[in-house]
């Protein structure tokens, strides 16, 4: 399999290489905001307009591209007066080119693993080429179908490094020990592939499955967990004290090893508060290496994480984090009257 991914590899580059032919580089404006538009997760889409106008659209959910394609050339032609061309459609460049020519449903010769599958329509570089592979576990909305949501839009502060994408899917809450074990399996044959750096990161009930797999052993070399949750609405919890102590068990059961990034909202519905009080303990005394934020200001809801101004605001220290173990605003201030990122 090894061999199958590094061969597309070589083929992936040769087809992106054909689609930038006679396409002229982006420049002023056009090329500052293409900077801006790698940094956000799929699905995504970037127009340039004949005047070098453009407009992009990202984190867009749905089985394929289509709805971010439509919607970045219509606001790109509403600020050109004219027709727009695509110029990138999630990671592949299409200028010229049909995109549906160019942006396959699945990356060729990237298999599933374990129970993980590669995030559709976004190429990969294969193990031995990629910087690491980012794992997204997606949370749930009561009657919604949330395996085609995508990834949060910061997701992109990693995939911009040369992280391959994939996602852990699940329909339903069914089996959390299954979910967790099957995981933390996918994750030691990822390994097994040749990736040097493997993180997991999730929303709500995808964040909380990520923190269980490690728990469990999986070896990530970092975990990002937005609002973990999975015991449902606060308001319809009949004993609040189940969700508080399984999540105590769950952080007091971390052993250093994997950075964990943890953020969570004000005003969550799923929140039975206290909970990142307790994480800071539980880390404090295990030694986890952590960054914990608690009700950062201006977000709101358990829903917060999606928003493009989270992405703006928190994937560049999210990514230091993570990646490089820098401690940043508004992930983690330095220590005070340094002026210094925490070592």
């Amino acid at each position: 399999m090894t061999a199958a991914i590094a061969a597309t590899s070589t083929l992936l580059a040769v087809v992106s290489a054909a689609a930038q032919t006679s396409v002229a580089p982006l420049k002023g404006a056009a090329a500052s905001l293409f900077a801006e538009f790698e940094n956000f997760g799929p699905h995504r889409a970037f127009a340039v307009g004949p005047d070098g106008s453009s407009a992009w659209r990202a984190g867009v959910g749905g089985e394929d591209p289509e709805r971010a394609v439509t919607v970045a050339l219509k606001e790109c032609a509403d600020r050109a007066k004219a027709a727009c061309t695509l110029h990138v459609v999630n990671n592949y460049t299409v200028t010229n080119h049909p995109w549906r020519d160019l942006v396959p449903p699945r990356a060729l010769g990237a298999a599933d693993i374990g129970r993980l599958r590669p995030q559709p329509y976004w190429s990969m570089r294969g193990p031995q080429l990629a910087a690491g592979l980012v794992i997204w576990a997606h949370g749930y909305l009561a009657d919604k179908y949330m395996t085609a949501t995508a990834p949060q839009l910061w997701t992109g502060s990693f995939t911009k490094l040369g992280y391959d994408l994939y996602r852990f899917d699940r329909e339903w809450i069914a089996d959390w020990a299954s979910d967790a074990a099957g995981l933390a399996l996918a994750v030691g044959e990822a390994r097994k592939l040749g990736y040097r750096r493997i993180l997991l990161m999730g929303q709500s009930a995808g964040a909380w499955v990520s923190l269980a797999a490690l728990s469990r052993g999986a070896a990530a070399d970092g975990v990002i967990a937005i609002a973990p949750a999975h015991h449902g609405l606060v308001a319809k919890m009949s004993d609040r004290t189940r969700a508080e102590s399984e999540w105590r068990y769950l952080v007091e059961g971390l052993k250093p090893g994997a950075r964990i990034m943890m953020v969570n909202f004000a005003e969550d519905a799923y929140d039975v508060g206290g909970r990142m009080e307790i994480a800071r303990t539980a880390f404090s005394r295990s030694g986890v290496e952590a960054a914990v934020v608690d009700a950062p200001g201006g977000f709101k809801g358990h829903l917060a994480g999606e928003s493009l101004a989270f992405a703006r605001a928190f994937g560049p220290c999210m990514q230091a984090f993570i990646v490089a173990g820098r401690r940043q605003l508004p992930c983690s201030p330095p220590p005070s009257g340094t002026g210094q990122s925490r070592p």
